[in-house]
């Protein structure tokens, strides 16, 4: 993670009374620097502005001066009273990033009292963001000590990242597509007129020359890899040669996505590979998620960029995996399982599994059981589409390869959505809810239709 950057700009309304504000404002931003997760740097007012606080439009110019200088990628407007819609609604528009906005809720009126109308304010600015023409998030009106605003504040910070990731995305895609995958086509020109996202090729010549540096030049690099991958996973089926030209493989990939800024990878895994090197990529794939770079199976760059995007949607707290959707359980109608040959990261195993590789490079484990979302950007006739559906992980059959069984609701729902979608049998997987945060992203991404799989809600929290 290259980390987020949220700038955190308290709103009170002009006429309002100054000590109470900076109060709530003290009270919300200590607890903001409490919740706010590791990957997420905050930017507030405190020295920019009186008390850190913005009311006036004389005081944007200063406020945006600040926000740019920071490199924000998004903003937090937390009502500390009613506020003002006038400058919450420039201030989004002048710098066209997510927003969140969200008010303490204020407690039982006292007769004869000047009451704080934070409710009733930040009703107003959303009003006045929409005639801007701004997109923006929105906690309910809830306590700052509330569950809720704790995990919408979370949230936001994920919504955030994804759009951060979207629009500066670099994807490596390593050697050609195999020849019969025509369902992993892609439009190069449109994803980066369109998005932004740029593909860097690397031929498969190239990767092989690479990897035979690797491991002429750096031996003790490629057996420590090998000795640290084997603490892990049983390797006895593999040869020495093999395993170490399996961690040649990775080191000569990591190699290449810090050369070219990449935030993620196309492997050209088990059609190149085996020939020129001997060994299969699969659980090179597995260790290059488990390494914090998403990854994916065949050439498949917008199951990258799905990957991209998921991992962003989990703030980098967990390893991804990138499966097929292949088969139901005879006996079980809503489980289906998520496998793959080989590519899945060792550090998402079953408990009651004992991983190994077999002589190609194949990792062989079942993944362990929880809240699974999977994803999946695609296109089709120049519409681009966000893909998300949440289930369970469960016990099952076991298979070869690597593989998860995965329950949901209804499964006949989701053959349907996939097949008609349009979509593939290729999808990013992360243990965790996120189709909310991943619908919610699409707002800020200009061109990206939602797609999940049941409603979400449109407030966060």
């Amino acid at each position: 993670m290259k980390g987020l950057v949220l700038g955190v700009v308290p709103i009170k309304r002009g006429g309002t009374n100054m000590q109470v504000a900076v109060e709530q404002k003290e009270l919300f931003l200590k607890k903001v620097k409490e919740l706010c997760p590791d990957c997420v740097r905050l930017v507030d007012m405190e020295g920019t502005l009186e008390n850190g606080i913005l009311w006036s439009y004389d005081q944007l110019a200063s406020a945006e001066a600040k926000l740019r200088q920071e490199g924000v990628n998004a903003l937090f407007l937390p009502h500390c009273d009613f506020g003002c819609e006038e400058v919450v609604g420039r201030l989004g528009s002048m710098m066209g990033l997510p927003v969140l906005l969200w008010g303490n809720r204020d407690p039982l009126p006292v007769p004869g009292a000047r009451d704080r109308d934070t409710q009733c304010g930040t009703l107003a600015s959303t009003k006045c963001l929409q005639r801007y023409g701004v997109p923006f998030s929105y906690i309910i009106n809830s306590d700052v000590e509330s569950a809720k605003f704790a995990k919408g504040f979370v949230d936001f910070c994920a919504v955030a990242n994804v759009v951060k990731a979207a629009r500066r995305m670099r994807i490596l895609q390593v050697g050609s597509r195999p020849q019969p995958f025509l369902s992993v086509i892609y439009n190069e020109d449109e994803l980066l007129r369109r998005f932004g996202i740029e593909v860097t090729p690397w031929s498969s010549t190239s990767l092989v020359a690479d990897v035979q540096k690797v491991l002429a030049e750096r031996g003790a690099e490629v057996d420590e890899g090998v000795q640290a991958y084997a603490t892990k996973v049983n390797c006895e089926k593999m040869s020495i040669e093999a395993q170490r030209t399996q961690q040649a493989i990775r080191i000569a990939i990591q190699d290449k996505v810090k050369a070219t800024d990449s935030d993620g990878v196309a492997v050209e895994c088990w059609s190149m590979m085996p020939r020129a090197l001997g060994v299969g990529a699969c659980q090179v794939i597995g260790m290059l998620s488990d390494l914090g770079i998403p990854a994916a199976c065949e050439t498949d760059v917008l199951g990258a960029i799905t990957a991209v995007l998921l991992k962003a949607a989990t703030l980098d707290r967990e390893s991804l995996f990138f499966a097929d959707i292949t088969v139901r359980q005879a006996d079980e109608d809503n489980t289906e399982l998520l496998w793959h040959c080989g590519p899945f990261p060792c550090s998402l195993q079953h408990p009651g599994s004992k991983p190994w590789i077999a002589p190609g490079g194949q990792g062989n484990f079942e993944l362990k059981n929880g809240p699974i979302t999977i994803a999946r950007f695609d296109m089709l006739e120049g519409k681009y589409y966000l893909f998300s559906g949440e289930g369970q992980a469960v016990d099952g059959p076991a298979k070869g390869g690597t593989y998860v069984w995965l329950k949901v609701d209804n499964w006949e729902d989701w053959e349907e959505k996939i097949v008609f979608g349009p979509y593939i049998h290729h999808v990013a997987g992360a243990y965790g809810n996120y189709s909310q945060i991943l619908t919610e992203a699409c707002k800020y991404i200009q061109g990206l239709i939602p797609d999940p799989m049941r409603p979400v809600k449109k407030v966060l929290g």
